[in-house]
């Protein structure tokens, strides 16, 4: 891609060179004057790259001023490698024609061959500020984006240039990415369907693989796999036996993934069962009963993962997971405590630890063990959330909105601050300073179904009608199920003196509840891909 894409530049500088910027007096001197320049030139049409050097290198010591000779000389000095000292005459070219927009372009696309991103970005969108209509130097700021994975400006600046993209299994999985990023679905699927037509390296498909899982294009994905694993041999099948279980269980088929999971550990075996590799697959399997209800079977595989690979954490923080989503909180317990024995540092499993006291409600427990996480300078919102809610419970609101303010002093304003701080002054009867806190929640995740019902609900404390209104039925838009904001609604409807909608949400509001997510559990570490 490096060498092709020199040599479209090549073509395009030449051209451009030799026909528009002739104009300029520079220029027209070294044309006239100089034969050196002149046979760099047609060497540089004949695809000869070191006899253009040396006939550059002419020029250059015949005109040292002149920043164009700099700039062709830096474009083969690139050609054959010597990206430093392309590097330098680009930049000296700049120095002596701070206008001269090919310098520009020539050093950002050299900067980007190099994956330096942020000095080609710089000099690229120098280039354009130049040339508006440059469409190599939107192309390369737009491949620049791809790689940095701005996507949204990517996409803008390829569409910019209007030049053809290119077919490549590479480029085109790093498009999909981005249009995945950026919710441009259709284009996504348009990707994917050129990638289905090229031949793919094993990495390549399951990167594939993954794309389609990403956007629910289930089937495709699995048959994806199942033709990976069809063209592995015995020998050297295992990890494609794995990937393809892991698939089941990211599409959602649990039954198939517990199976085939079971046959990756048969590959495996005897030795390897016995490793950290069987662990993956252990806690592939105990993931998959878990999503199947069938907790005990669940919690034996997870045991047997955390068993073969005690160093990792993840293993232990999904059974002890499974203990507590099953209320077994003192098997829960006992499980971290045996896990921060032989990994005494770990963040993670303090915070679990935290996390199981809570929920067994040993509150003096898990006070002690969020305030040592705090005292530590957490990093993370997570220990002052956690010591928030052991406040709360306790009793001690004002407290617990304290220890809020001083996590955002630290740490900046953060959704989960906001919110649980707003839960905190609403228990301490202050309704108003809940309300600024429960705005700033929202402004924070404007998506957030939570923090709106909460807002509308201090709107009602206070008598805001139709703020509350709104709030509460921005909430059931984004959880149409919520009971609370449909009884809230109710009363909020009837206040105003609308006994139609008041009827209406009171009747709803009788559903079953949601049950709400723990929020310092979080969901299952799932296994990473396998792909050598």
């Amino acid at each position: 891609m490096k060498y092709f894409a020199i040599l479209v530049l090549y073509s395009y500088f030449v051209a451009d060179y030799v026909s528009v910027n002739s104009s300029s007096l520079a220029m027209e001197q070294v044309s006239k004057q100089s034969d050196a320049f002149q046979r760099g030139l047609a060497a540089l049409k004949d695809n000869r790259p070191e006899d253009a050097l040396v006939e550059f290198t002419t020029a250059e010591r015949e005109y040292p001023d002149n920043a164009r000779v700099r700039s062709f000389r830096g474009i083969l000095l690139a050609q054959i490698g010597k990206n430093a000292e392309a590097a330098a005459e680009y930049q000296e070219a700049i120095r002596l024609d701070p206008f001269l927009e090919d310098a520009y372009r020539n050093l950002g696309f050299l900067r980007w061959t190099e994956q330096q991103l942020t000095p080609a970005r710089d000099a690229l969108q120098n280039a354009i500020k130049l040339s508006p209509d440059d469409s190599f130097a939107h192309y390369y700021l737009g491949r620049v984006e791809l790689d940095a994975q701005r996507y949204e400006q990517a996409f803008f600046e390829l569409e910019l240039s209007r030049q053809p993209l290119p077919a490549g299994a590479g480029f085109l999985i790093q498009a999909v990415t981005g249009y995945i990023a950026v919710g441009r679905l259709e284009n996504a699927r348009q990707a994917l369907e050129q990638l289905t037509n090229l031949s793919l390296s094993d990495a390549q498909s399951l990167q594939m693989a993954s794309l389609l899982l990403s956007i629910h294009e289930n089937d495709r994905a699995i048959n994806v796999m199942q033709k990976l694993n069809q063209r592995q041999s015995p020998a050297q099948s295992t990890w494609a036996q794995f990937d393809l279980a892991l698939a089941y269980l990211l599409a959602g088929n649990y039954d198939r993934a517990a199976q085939q999971a079971l046959v990756y550990l048969e590959g495996v075996r005897p030795a390897a069962s016995e490793s950290p590799e069987g662990a993956q697959g252990w806690s592939l399997i105990g993931i998959a009963y878990a999503h199947l209800n069938q907790g005990e079977r669940s919690i034996n595989a997870l045991r047997q993962a955390a068993a073969l690979a005690p160093d990792e954490e993840e293993y232990l923080l999904n059974l002890t997971r499974e203990l507590m989503e099953l209320n077994r909180y003192p098997e829960a317990v006992t499980a971290v405590q045996s896990g921060l024995a032989t990994n005494p540092r770990s963040y993670a499993l303090h915070l679990r630890l935290g996390a199981a006291y809570l929920a067994a409600g040993r509150y003096a427990q898990a006070e002690s063990v969020f305030r040592d996480l705090v005292t530590a300078g957490d990093p993370l919102p997570t220990g002052y959330i956690g010591l928030a809610q052991v406040l709360l419970r306790t009793g001690r609101a004002e407290e617990a909105s304290a220890v809020l303010a001083e996590a955002e002093k630290k740490l900046g304003q953060k959704f989960l601050i906001s919110y649980f701080r707003g839960l905190a002054l609403a228990r301490a009867a202050k309704p108003a300073e809940a309300l600024a806190a429960f705005q700033q929640a929202v402004q924070l995740d404007p998506n957030n179904a939570e923090a709106h019902l909460n807002l509308g609900k201090s709107q009602f404390i206070l008598g805001h009608g139709n703020e509350a209104i709104a709030e509460l039925q921005e909430a059931l838009r984004l959880a149409p199920a919520n009971p609370q904001a449909k009884r809230l609604l109710s009363q909020a409807y009837r206040r105003a003196g609308d006994a139609k909608n008041a009827a209406k949400y009171a009747e709803a509001s009788t559903e079953t509840p949601v049950a709400p997510v723990a929020e310092l559990i979080g969901d299952f570490f799932v296994p990473p891909w396998q792909v050598p």
